[in-house]
């Protein structure tokens, strides 16, 4: 019997990408069900939020210095090209992307924004009975329920961004045997041709992100609820 020899793996995902993206999956499953049970987890909700923003600054950071393609430069593309992009995936022509492709770089950077302004809106709201945001006394009324209204409008968007998500994932493993799961655990690709590993990240790179994202989580659980 002929064996084929099995396809070489290259690493594509640094360690610290992928714990950031696991981590953000538990956080956001946590806050939707916390949200939805109200007073009962609400106060856990809130230190879920301190620890969300927390993960959006590590990625920001991130996505400045972090390895080849959890750097923005490497997925952040014209709208146009993403366009060119969605219309060659559904006719089953797509340029392969070991990364983030177009289409999910832009997913990327919707998801960190809204994030960031659902956070941005949670440390400003009240519950209307014993939990208020860490900076509601700091803002006037008006601006507190405008912030409570974004924050559930945002919430359902979050909601919608996600299921298209893992639509797409599920799309790219049946239509292009791309595993984009394992991938995000293990951090390995197939070589399509020619590919290089991505290099190890630097411990300095690695620590500077996570003490600045550390240092402002610890600053938001010294403020009182």
């Amino acid at each position: 019997m002929i064996q084929v020899a099995a396809r070489r793996m290259i690493n594509v995902w640094d360690l610290p990408t992928r714990i950031f993206h696991w981590t953000l999956v538990g956080l956001f499953v946590f806050l939707i069900i916390s949200g939805d049970m109200g007073d009962d987890l609400i106060e856990w909700h809130f230190y879920a939020g301190y620890l969300l923003s927390g993960l959006i600054l590590f990625r920001v950071i991130w996505g400045v210095i972090g390895s080849k393609h959890s750097r923005f430069t490497s997925f952040v593309r014209h709208p146009k090209t993403t366009i060119t992009y969605l219309k060659g995936m559904f006719n089953g022509n797509a340029e392969h992307h070991y990364g983030h492709n177009p289409a999910g770089g832009m997913m990327v950077i919707a998801l960190l924004v809204l994030l960031a302004l659902q956070v941005a809106t949670g440390l400003v709201t009240t519950d209307d009975v014993i939990w208020d945001g860490p900076f509601y006394s700091a803002v006037s009324d008006q601006v507190a329920e405008i912030g409570g209204e974004l924050h559930e409008t945002i919430q359902g968007l979050l909601q919608l961004l996600v299921m298209l998500h893992v639509a797409a994932i599920i799309f790219h493993r049946f239509k292009y045997n791309d595993p984009l799961v394992p991938a995000m655990i293990h951090g390995k690709k197939p070589d399509m041709g020619g590919a290089v590993s991505a290099r190890n990240v630097s411990v300095v790179r690695t620590t500077i992100a996570l003490g600045l994202s550390s240092a402002w989580v610890f600053y938001l659980f010294s403020l009182p609820l």
